[in-house]
């Protein structure tokens, strides 16, 4: 199966249509996976109830369905529709591409609104076996609903792909054994990787009459109920109220995966049943049983021996005692098994989007305009600061002689190192100007890109910065006429950490999808607003508690003022959230405002010094989740609920 790249201009969706009881939907973007979610669920229930008048609900569980109104109709499995139409309604034939086409079309805006963004791409999974007309079918559908042509994927291939992403090496012409025992009948597929993806040489189902939870639902009701009772004559004329027990007695294999016995309710007025491990593992001995067989007949199907295969992957909902031992003893060959709700979903998305290659600073130029006096405003306030706290430190200093010699000399230390944090942002302005802006002359055709503008910026910035910072330094101690080393030691040690970030930032910030690089870089301008806050508070608290008489008028006002103001920016600087901003600062400023001495004012900014390294770090922890968004995702998966009510739920009696 060769796949055709899709495009990355923006978000793409990605459906598993290949079980039959639950759609799984994953959104691409910039590389990362994101599950869909639907009224609050990672998975939504196939199931769909169809009203006298034709309007559809979906989402709807066997469990739910047992409660519509009469007159609606329930539908287990929508895909069913393309071969085998429902009964009409009373508003007439159902549509099964028309239902189809809905819910698509459900499954799509509930992903475009939550990325905030249109569906640039579709790509659908589908089981095993599809031919021309149901593919056709499936892609009418999709046309229906104002979609982008799907990519169809096979649920093996989407499966070998997700395998993938674990880890699993599969070179070109090497060979693949999946299981899926979510389908209904189990099924074995060999397939065959090459560079585009991977074909299907055979398929089989796994020769049994009856699924894992028919069989337990089977032993559920023979054991649980009388022999005069009517649930026992719906074993061979299914209802709701037997897809609801088999709804439940899949559930209840989920849960017998971490508890050695699991309930099950019946229908009511009978009372709930019970089911072991041990009913598990003896409803799962007839398909343990066909495995050695069936293994050995699509082998042969397929025309490869045990020898070519790679590795075996089983795909279950539910865990099937001794299935792994057994296709490893049959297949002489490492099976592993995947059970993560979204696999199919994100291992078709893989396989579409594998060869194509996403934009990235790196590779993208985005607009400049000439540089203006008013671009350079945040820059020159900030050095401004900067300078104006090392010189006031300076000013302020007091030096203590001994027959004409320096003994000692005190100076605000944490202004001094205030001086320095504050030229190292300075450079993170400037830096920032380089993607946007250009110094004389017009752009040619050729500009490098934005990636290597970024890059250079950031460089320049990491250099600059603690370099200005030890030349404060330096600067201190010829003007005190005193030794360098604890100045250097405040306006150099303030100054690392940004310049630290500043280069993670270099390296990292390229690898940005240019759909990101917007955002990216209106956060990473730094907000003038606080540092000058920051600065002025500090200027007016060292002022009063060092410049000033101790009888000076207003000099309580000046000094808690000023203390306030660090509390203030210190709040403004940690969080971007408004309600925390406005709390934090109220607390801060007061608290700050209340404590402010001279032994505590050192503390006071160095909390600022704080928080403005945590806003650089946090800053560094955003480009680096953007440039490699794969990376994160692949730590963290999401877990799924099935438990969570739909958003529409239909009427019930």
């Amino acid at each position: 199966m060769t796949l055709p790249g899709m495009s990355s201009g923006g978000p793409q969706l990605s459906i598993d249509l290949s079980s039959p009881t639950a759609i799984a939907a994953t959104i691409g973007r910039s590389g990362a996976r994101i599950p869909v979610l639907v009224g609050g669920r990672h998975l939504l229930p196939t199931g769909i109830a169809i009203d006298p008048t034709g309007h559809r609900y979906y989402g709807i569980d066997p469990t739910a369905a047992q409660s519509l109104p009469t007159g609606y109709r329930f539908v287990a499995d929508p895909v069913t529709l393309l071969t085998t139409p429902p009964p009409p309604t009373e508003s007439g034939p159902v549509d099964g591409v028309d239902v189809l086409a809905g819910l698509l079309r459900h499954l799509t805006d509930h992903a475009a609104h939550q990325v905030g963004a249109p569906i640039t791409a579709l790509t659908l999974t589908i089981p095993t076996g599809w031919g021309p007309r149901r593919r056709g079918l499936l892609t009418d559908a999709a046309t229906r609903a104002a979609l982008p042509p799907p990519v169809l994927v096979t649920a093996p291939a989407a499966l070998a792909a997700y395998a993938t992403t674990l880890g699993l090496h599969a070179p070109p012409g090497s060979c693949l054994l999946t299981c899926h025992t979510d389908q209904r009948p189990a099924t074995l597929t060999v397939l065959q990787a090459h560079p585009d993806g991977y074909t299907e040489l055979a398929t089989q189902p796994v020769g049994q009459p009856h699924d894992l939870d028919q069989i337990l639902t089977h032993h559920v009701i023979t054991t649980a109920t009388s022999d005069d009772d009517p649930l026992r004559d719906a074993l061979h004329h299914p209802d709701t109220d037997t897809a609801a027990l088999h709804d439940a007695v899949r559930q209840a294999r989920h849960t017998l995966a971490t508890h050695d016995r699991a309930p099950i309710l019946l229908p009511a007025p009978r009372p709930p049943a019970v089911i072991t491990r041990a009913d598990v593992t003896t409803a799962a001995q007839p398909l343990l049983d066909r495995i050695p067989t069936a293994v050995t007949d699509i082998l042969d199907a397929a025309d490869v021996d045990r020898a070519h295969l790679t590795a075996v992957i089983v795909r279950h909902t539910g865990p099937v005692p001794g299935l792994v031992d057994t296709l490893t003893t049959a297949t002489a060959t490492t099976t592993g098994a995947v059970d993560q709700p979204h696999a199919l979903a994100d291992g078709a998305l893989t396989l579409t989007t594998r060869h194509h290659h996403t934009a990235t600073a790196a590779t993208t130029q985005l607009p400049r305009i000439r540089l203006r006096i008013t671009d350079l405003i945040t820059a020159v306030l900030l050095g401004g600061c900067s300078l104006a706290l090392l010189l006031h430190a300076v000013h302020n200093a007091d030096i203590y002689k001994l027959e004409g010699r320096i003994i000692d000399v005190v100076v605000s230390m944490p202004q001094l190192g205030a001086a320095g944090a504050l030229a190292a942002l300075a450079a993170y302005a400037v830096a920032h100007l380089a993607p946007t802006t250009w110094l004389a002359g017009p752009p040619t055709t050729n500009e490098p890109t934005t990636g290597r503008l970024i890059r250079h910026a950031y460089l320049t910035a990491a250099i600059a910065g603690p370099t200005t910072a030890a030349l404060y330094g330096l600067a201190v101690g010829t003007a005190l006429q005193y030794p360098y080393r604890p100045f250097l030691t405040w306006t150099l040690g303030w100054a690392l950490p940004l310049a630290a970030c500043a280069t993670i930032i270099a390296a990292a910030a390229p690898r940005i999808p240019t759909d990101d690089l917007p955002h990216w870089l209106t956060r990473t301008k730094p907000v003038i607003t606080h540092a000058t806050i920051a600065a002025t508070g500090i200027l007016l608290m060292t002022t009063a508690l060092m410049y000033m008489p101790m009888n000076s008028t207003g000099i309580g006002i000046i000094r808690n003022g000023g203390a306030a103001l660090i509390g203030i920016a210190t709040a403004l600087t940690l969080t971007r959230i408004r309600t925390i901003r406005i709390i934090t600062a109220t607390g801060l400023a007061i608290g700050y405002a209340l404590v402010v001495t001279w032994p505590t004012h050192g503390a006071l900014i160095t909390g600022y010094l704080i928080a403005l390294t945590w806003w650089t770090i946090h800053l560094t922890a955003h480009t680096l989740k953007l440039a490699f968004p794969l990376k994160r995702t692949t730590l963290h998966r999401l877990i799924t609920n099935q438990h969570h009510q739909d958003d529409r739920p239909p009427p019930q009696k």
